[in-house]
């Protein structure tokens, strides 16, 4: 008995042991010494469907590692950036087009593109045999018929529908096909999509107008081959099984747990460029010129809700590189402006670039209360717009790293106006102009006089971490100054992305990093059409202003142009369907295992150009999370000591039993 009890305190020592050396790795053994890209995702990605996905981070990464397009953007060379043909086998032709549609005349512009020989689509059970096919022509022109499908929301639909010949028409009559429960006719003749029957490789898109944004387009997800047996076989599920032409392949995903990304074998060839900008070659971005991407073997993306938890996993060099926020900010960055000095001594750098983009506050003009055309609905948004102080939450939320926002365009795009004040973007402390303006909206210190009741709006965010609650509270006091109640109402990301493609809002915080470097790419952010699901959330529509964009958006850069832009930033300013808040900057940190690590901030496909040292990655987390054993020794001594007299206990009692056992037999015998 007594051995039995010592050999189970043996074990229980030996298990405690054994299990505080297996630490909090979330991978498997062996992993970290492998080429495998580790990354965080705060939640999953909504779709990866390319014909609807809309959102950056992980969701567009994921995407567009799957899905390539004609173009793509040189990955070191962004100034300026650089298209260049990625499946296309040369630069498109354009010519002028004469055209007859809808008994008018006219001349347009066709573009004629033609994809490489011999790419081919992944491997999936939805072709003949499971093994993928040759890309062709009509998988791309396939991808344009389903933006038209009404059951497919593509939210660029609008950036097409008014300028592909006949594909304004297609739409309607698919939208009529929906009404009478009958499914999307994809084989109907568009005169706009133009397959040329002699070549398989070569297609063209016919247009209505001159549109040099096609070309922007063309580097997007939505304009990716999409094979048509994917898309009939998976049908909704295609938003869970993608099936492409590009690096990867999704291997697996589950649901708010990981996705992994692996080397798709019938991938393009492909390779790291051979040249960059002054200083690339210096940083060490040019060792992998000319090697075959993508240059790891897998992506892991881990779901981690909390940014505490994800923190503390990139602390423990867990995960290659994260984002520099605002509750990490301090312990990332000194005083001075550099890395702290326990950042340095573990070989972190520190990346930073200005985004193309804006962040801002949105009212639904469709709601009851806050929308509107009328004199009084302008005032009550200008009022709120004039209340919020963007510099505080510059310095809050983003270390004062940005710059404050005045209209849409942002820093380094044409249009772009250093000089110009927004007049109800110029904040007050005693919120004179704005409670002025509040009064005059029929709503004086936030009263509504119709009623007497205090005004209370509803503020829906996807404010579920710390920080965004943080964000909601700052906003709703600085508003709540007026006298107008501020009720917050947070969502889970997927479901507030949800509510908010569906009008399910009142007012909201938005941002917008640029498609492509053209300022069309953000004042199109109001333009009506452009409506829900598409990029105007807001959807705001001012027949003013949509005339001045269809003229502008057709033109290349000149002071007509900015002309135009100029006018068109006057009616939304007065409009106020937005409140700008600010232009920010992309702070990233990375191991420097991590390399070819250079930011890109507008191509999502950069995931292929990484590439890690696993090796160093491993020595790394095995030196930083060396288990601390001696505690439990101490421990384990202690409870062994402590054992003993319990073990003696036992002992005489066992003893004792076997005595009397003995007298009892003598007895009877």
């Amino acid at each position: 008995m007594l051995r039995i009890a010592s050999r189970s305190l043996a074990a229980a020592i030996l298990g405690t042991l054994l299990f505080s050396g297996c630490g909090n790795n979330p991978y498997e053994p062996g992993e970290a010494a492998k080429p495998i890209l580790f990354r965080a995702m705060s939640d999953d990605p909504r779709t990866l469907d390319p014909t609807v996905s809309y959102s950056a981070g992980i969701e567009a990464q994921t995407v567009d590692a799957i899905y390539p397009s004609f173009y793509h953007y040189h990955f070191l060379k962004q100034s300026p950036f650089k298209l260049e043909p990625m499946l296309g086998a040369r630069e498109p032709e354009r010519r002028v087009y004469a055209f007859e549609a809808n008994g008018k005349s006219g001349q347009g512009e066709a573009w004629r593109f033609t994809l490489k020989k011999g790419l081919r689509f992944q491997d999936d059970p939805c072709f003949p045999g499971g093994k993928g096919r040759e890309v062709v022509a009509k998988d791309i022109l396939y991808a344009f018929r389903r933006m038209a499908d009404p059951a497919v929301p593509c939210p660029v639909l609008g950036f097409f529908e008014d300028k592909i010949l006949g594909f304004s028409d297609y739409i309607k009559a698919n939208r009529a096909r929906q009404e009478k429960k009958q499914k999307a006719d994809y084989d109907v003749p568009v005169e706009g999509l133009w397959l040329d029957l002699s070549d398989p490789h070569t297609f063209e898109i016919r247009l209505n107008q001159p549109y040099p944004q096609l070309k922007f387009l063309m580097a997007m997800h939505f304009t990716t081959p999409i094979a048509r047996e994917a898309a009939e076989k998976y049908g909704k599920d295609l938003a869970r099984h993608p099936v492409g032409c590009g690096p990867y392949i999704l291997k697996e995903w589950t649901q708010k747990k990981r996705i992994v990304l692996t080397v798709n074998p019938n991938r393009m060839e492909e390779f790291y460029p051979s040249e960059g900008e002054p200083g690339d070659r210096e940083a060490g971005l040019l060792a992998d010129a000319g090697k075959r991407l993508p240059l790891n073997e897998k992506v892991i993306y881990t779901a981690m809700r909390e940014s505490t938890t994800s923190w503390n996993m990139f602390s423990q060099g867990y995960l290659d590189a994260y984002g520099v926020t605002q509750e990490n900010y301090s312990q990332v960055v000194s005083r001075a402006g550099s890395l702290t000095p326990e950042m340095k001594a573990k070989g972190i750098t520190l990346s930073k670039v200005v985004d193309p983009g804006i962040s801002y506050l949105l009212f639904n003009m469709e709601d009851p209360v806050i929308g509107g055309y009328t004199p009084q609905k302008r005032k009550l948004r200008q009022a709120i717009s004039l209340s919020l102080d963007a510099q505080a939450f510059l310095d809050l939320f983003s270390q004062g790293n940005g710059k404050l926002a005045q209209s849409l365009i942002p820093p380094g795009l044409f249009g772009y106006d250093e000089n110009y004040k927004n007049p109800y973007r110029q904040y007050e402390p005693n919120l004179k102009r704005a409670k002025e303006l509040l009064a005059e909206a029929g709503y004086p210190n936030g009263v509504d006089k119709k009623t007497g009741e205090k005004l209370t709006i509803y503020y829906d965010n996807a404010g579920v971490t710390a920080a965004g609650r943080q964000y909601a509270g700052l906003l709703i006091k600085q508003v709540s100054r007026l006298g107008i109640k501020v009720e917050s109402r947070p969502w889970r990301p997927i479901v507030w992305q949800a509510r908010v493609d569906k009008g399910q809002f009142q007012f909201i915080s938005y941002g917008w990093l640029a498609d492509y470097p053209d300022p069309e790419n953000f004042v199109f952010l109001l333009y009506g059409p452009n409506k829900r699901p598409g990029p105007n959330h807001t959807n705001y529509n001012n027949a003013e202003y949509n005339k001045l964009f269809e003229k502008m958006r057709a033109m290349e850069d000149s002071p007509a142009r900015r002309v135009l832009i100029e006018k068109m930033r006057a009616i939304a300013v007065e409009d106020c369907p937005m409140v700008y808040m600010e232009h920010g900057e992309d702070l990233a940190l990375n191991y420097n295992w991590l390399k070819n690590a250079k930011i890109h901030s507008i191509a999502n496909d950069v995931t292929k150009y990484r590439r890690v040292d696993g090796p160093t990655r491993a020595d790394s987390q095995s030196k930083w999370n060396r288990p601390i054993l001696w505690p439990i020794l101490v421990f384990g001594v202690l409870l062994y000591l402590g054992s003993i007299p319990a073990a003696n206990t036992i002992k005489q009692r066992r003893t004792r039993r076997l005595r009397r056992d003995s007298s009892e037999t003598e007895v009877k015998s």
